[in-house]
């Protein structure tokens, strides 16, 4: 027979080609599982998806693989579904618990979602952004105080991560800590100086401390970068009016 992959005759009795490392038989595992690998990285995920659902008797790690697959082409629920397979043949993978926590959070299902990633820090501490995505679902869910405890944490242990000092930022604001959120937030305009949200962040909690001028400021340095942003168009048109004699 020839390969399909490079044309060359091959044996009928083989697997893969021998030149190429094309797959020949359409229904082994490792043929299935070498033409999801494939199509993946070819950016065709449902045909990678196809392929990994015809493999009889899935391992874990199968499971998280199309688990991960479901995440890229938004189907949230279908992700869960094989991480929780996944997890029923790995128990205690903390990488399978973070993909099915942020799974979880994507798809709106908050209290899930902490609980997953609390497993998966529980099973790997090391496990850092586990802590960003509890900072977030646990802000939605109203609880401040761990949202904080969840960013600091990952500071902690990464203490360049921008991002941490953009929601914890966000956080101390809502929380009324408005001193600590511009120490946050300045923090990152060290290194940021083209977000147009940092500065928008900045004028809203500068116009909260009653600094209208230093929240005018800010909010214009925001109208530059961004001037389609009409939160910041309406508190600037506000904080103009006030301002005027």
């Amino acid at each position: 027979m020839k390969c399909p992959g490079c044309g060359k005759e091959v044996s009928d009795d083989l697997n893969f080609c021998p030149h190429c490392g094309f797959p020949l038989k359409e229904t082994t595992k490792e043929t299935l599982r070498a033409k999801s690998w494939r199509a993946r990285l070819k950016g065709k995920i449902r045909d990678a998806i196809k392929y990994c659902e015809q493999i009889e008797d899935k391992d874990g790690y199968t499971e998280k693989n199309i688990g991960e697959m479901y995440y890229l082409i938004g189907d949230m629920d279908k992700a869960i579904l094989h991480f929780k397979r996944s997890l029923e043949l790995l128990p205690d993978f903390a990488d399978t618990y973070y993909a099915l926590g942020v799974a979880c959070y994507r798809a709106g299902i908050l209290k899930e979602a902490i609980e997953y990633l609390e497993k998966c820090l529980n099973v790997n501490p090391d496990f850092v952004m586990a802590h960003y995505w509890l900072g977030i679902a646990y802000y939605h869910r109203g609880n401040f105080k761990k949202a904080i405890l969840n960013y600091k944490s990952l500071l902690d242990k990464n203490p360049d991560s921008k991002i941490a000092h953009y929601h914890l930022g966000i956080v101390l604001m809502a929380m009324g800590k408005y001193d600590e959120a511009i120490e946050n937030f300045e923090k990152l305009l060290e290194i940021n100086k083209d977000d147009a949200a940092l500065f928008y962040h900045l004028g809203r909690v500068h116009y909260l401390k009653h600094r209208t001028g230093k929240a005018i400021k800010y909010l214009k340095e925001a109208q530059k970068i961004n001037p389609d942003d009409e939160r910041v168009k309406k508190m600037l048109s506000l904080l103009t009016e006030i301002a005027e004699p």
